[in-house]
C-alpha cells in the first residue's frame, strides 16, 4: 500500500509540475532550486549531459555524465549511468544537456544517496529543437522522484515516447 501511495503522489507530482512549466524553456540548477525553496519534498537539480543516439524503432540507449547540486546549493555530488528507453523511438539525436527536478518521498536525502535505477515514462518530439518531458521514479527504496521537461535547441531529428529506465551511480 505504501508503494501505491508513492507511486500515485510521484505522478501526480509530475503532472503537476510539468504542466506549470511556464515557457518550456531549460531553467538552470539555480533557478530550479531559488523557485523550489520552500518544497518541502525538492532535494535539488540533476544536471546531465546525455549522449547522442539514433533510436532503432523500439529501443535505445544514451549515456549521463551529471552532476547532482542540493536545494541549498551548497553540496553536490557527480554520477555516471544510462538511460534505456523501450517504445516508439525513430530517429537520431545529438547530445544534450538536460536537468532534472530531484524529489525525495520518504527519508531525507544527501547528494552522495541517489544512486540506483528509476523508471517512469518519456516523451519527445526533435526537429532541429526537441520538447519533451520525463518523469520517473525509483533510486534509494523508491523513493526518489525526477521530472524533466523543457526545450533544447538544435538536438536531432526524433520522435520517441515509451518507458525509460535510468540508471546512475556515484562516480569515485
Amino acid at each position: 500500500m505504501k508503494m501505491i501511495v508513492k507511486a500515485a503522489v510521484a505522478a501526480t507530482l509530475a503532472a503537476a509540475v510539468g504542466g506549470c512549466t511556464q515557457t518550456m524553456s531549460q531553467s538552470t540548477p539555480q533557478q530550479l532550486n531559488t523557485t523550489n525553496a520552500n518544497s518541502r519534498i525538492y532535494i535539488g537539480s540533476l544536471s546531465c549531459n546525455v549522449g547522442g543516439s539514433t533510436g532503432y524503432i523500439l529501443a535505445s540507449r544514451k549515456s549521463l555524465d551529471c552532476v547532482f547540486l542540493s536545494k541549498d546549493g551548497t553540496q553536490s555530488a557527480q554520477y555516471t549511468g544510462s538511460i534505456d528507453k523501450v517504445g516508439v523511438d525513430i530517429g537520431y539525436t545529438k547530445a544534450v544537456h538536460t536537468i532534472w527536478r530531484v524529489y525525495s518521498l520518504g527519508s531525507d536525502r544527501g547528494p552522495n544517496n541517489l544512486s540506483g535505477t528509476y523508471v517512469g515514462e518519456q516523451g519527445t518530439a526533435a526537429a532541429g529543437t526537441q520538447a519533451g518531458g520525463n518523469w520517473i521514479y525509483g533510486g534509494p527504496n523508491a523513493e526518489v522522484g525526477m521530472l524533466a521537461s523543457g526545450i533544447i535547441q538544435d538536438a536531432g531529428y526524433n520522435l520517441a515516447a515509451g518507458i525509460a529506465a535510468m540508471t546512475i551511480k556515484l562516480k569515485q
